[in-house]
C-alpha cells in the first residue's frame, strides 16, 4: 500500500514513477491520498488496484482506470495542453477539473458528485458516453474554450444548466424550475447545412445552426420552462421576434412554445420558452407577433396554460379543425376563441369523446386566405 499523507510522500513519489516507469504510471496495489496529498503524474496513469482520494490527483497523459476508484472527498484535474483519455470504466469523481487546453475524450459514462471546474479545455463524448450530474453538483467557469461536448444528464429539481457546446461554441442549456425529482438528458447537433429544419406556419424563420434534444429519462417536467442559447442566429429576424420552438421528431415541423424573456444579442444572447415542453426537439426561431401563433402543446389534465390549445391573434370569422395521425376529422369549430371553454380544443372531440394522446394537425380557415396548418401534441 502506497499512503500519501503529506506533501514530501509526494514528491517521493514522483520521483518513484519516473524512475520506474519514465512519465508514466501503473498501479497494482492501493494508492491512498490523504486530505493534504498530491499524487501528480505527468504522463500516463493506469490503475489496475485500488486509488483512494481524498485529496489533490493531477494527470497529464491517458487515466485508464481497470479496477476501483474511490471518488472520496478528493478532486481530480486533467490538465494536458494535449489530447487526453479519459477512461473511467462508468464510475464517479467527486471534484473534476478540465484544464490545459486540450480535448478530454471520455470514453464511457462519468458521474460527477460535486464540482466540475472548466477552467480550460472540452470533456468530449466517445462511444455516446454520457457526462451524469447528480443533484445538487456546482459548475463553474464554462466558456468557449472549456465545455461539454457531448449528452449531459442531470437528476433532481429546480434549475439545472447543461454546459454543452460543439467543441469551439460554448451552448449553455437551463432547464427552469423542474417541480419534483427527475433525471433529464441534453445534447446538441450542429446543421452545418445538411438539414433543414421544418417549421409552422405560425413562424418566420428557424435556426440554420443546430438544434437541441431533451429526454426525460424519468420523472416529470411539470410547467418546466426552457432557455436556449442564441449564437450566430444571423439569419433569423431580430432578437425580440424570437422564440424557443419544439417538435416532436425531426422530420415533424417545429412549432412556437412562445418567450418569457431574451437578452443579449443574435450572435450571442438567449431566449426562455413562455410555455411548458412536451416536445423532445428545440430550436431558436422567429414568428410573427402581429400574426396569429399556435402554441400546439395540449395537455387537458395537467396545468396551466397549456390545457387547451392558444391561438394568438386570431380574428374572427374563423373556423378551426383537428385531424387524427389517418387525416380524420375529430374537431371542427367556427369562431374558435381560447378565451372560452367550449370555443377551444381541450383534448375532446366534436362527438364529446375523450381523444387519446398522440399527435394530431390543425387547420385554421380565414376568409379567402390560404389555410394555417401544423402539428399539434395531445398529452395526458
Amino acid at each position: 500500500m502506497i499512503m500519501i499523507m503529506k506533501p514530501i510522500f509526494v514528491i517521493l513519489l514522483f520521483v518513484w514513477a519516473l524512475t520506474g516507469y519514465g512519465q508514466n504510471l501503473h498501479n497494482h496495489a492501493t494508492i491512498y491520498i490523504g486530505a493534504s496529498g498530491v499524487l501528480y503524474v505527468s504522463g500516463d496513469l493506469t490503475n489496475n488496484g485500488l486509488i483512494v482520494n481524498n485529496g489533490d490527483m493531477q494527470v497529464g497523459g491517458a487515466w485508464t482506470n481497470n479496477n476501483q476508484y474511490d471518488a472520496g472527498t478528493g478532486k481530480i484535474t486533467f490538465n494536458s495542453n494535449l489530447p487526453q483519455i479519459v477512461n473511467h470504466n462508468d464510475q464517479s469523481f467527486s471534484r473534476l477539473t478540465i484544464s490545459g487546453g486540450g480535448q478530454k475524450f471520455f470514453l464511457a459514462n462519468i458521474t460527477i458528485e460535486d464540482e466540475l471546474v472548466l477552467n480550460s479545455g472540452t470533456l468530449v463524448s466517445q462511444n455516446d458516453a454520457i457526462l451524469f450530474f447528480s443533484d445538487g453538483v456546482t459548475i463553474s467557469d464554462a466558456s468557449d474554450q472549456s465545455h461539454i461536448v457531448g449528452p449531459v444528464q442531470h437528476s433532481g429539481s429546480g434549475n439545472k444548466l447543461f454546459p454543452i457546446g460543439n467543441g469551439s461554441v460554448y451552448l449553455p442549456v437551463q432547464v427552469n424550475s423542474i417541480p419534483s425529482n427527475a433525471e433529464v438528458r441534453v445534447s446538441t447537433t450542429e446543421l452545418n447545412g445538411s438539414t433543414t429544419l421544418l417549421k409552422s406556419n405560425s413562424l418566420k424563420n428557424i435556426s440554420d445552426q443546430r438544434y437541441f434534444t431533451l429526454n426525460v429519462i424519468s420523472g416529470s417536467l411539470g410547467d418546466a420552462t426552457l432557455t436556449l442559447p442564441v449564437k450566430n442566429e444571423n439569419s433569423l429576424s431580430d432578437m425580440q421576434s424570437l422564440v424557443v420552438a419544439q417538435a416532436l421528431a425531426l422530420h415533424d415541423p417545429f412549432a412556437s412554445l412562445g418567450k418569457s424573456s431574451v437578452s443579449g444579442s443574435l450572435s450571442d444572447g438567449s431566449v426562455t420558452s413562455e410555455l411548458p415542453l412536451t416536445g423532445i426537439l428545440f430550436a431558436i426561431a422567429s414568428a410573427d407577433l402581429s400574426g396569429i401563433m399556435v402554441f400546439n402543446a395540449v395537455a387537458p389534465n395537467g396545468h396551466e396554460p397549456n390545457r387547451y390549445m392558444r391561438i394568438a391573434n386570431l380574428p374572427a370569422p374563423n373556423k378551426v379543425s383537428v385531424y387524427n395521425r389517418w387525416g380524420d376529422k375529430v374537431y371542427e369549430i367556427e369562431n374558435y376563441d381560447d378565451t372560452i371553454s367550449g370555443k377551444r380544443f381541450e383534448g375532446i372531440a366534436t362527438n364529446g369523446n375523450e381523444l387519446p394522446p398522440g399527435n394530431y394537425f390543425y387547420k385554421i380557415e380565414i376568409g379567402n386566405s390560404s389555410p394555417i396548418t401544423g402539428f399539434l401534441s395531445l398529452r395526458r
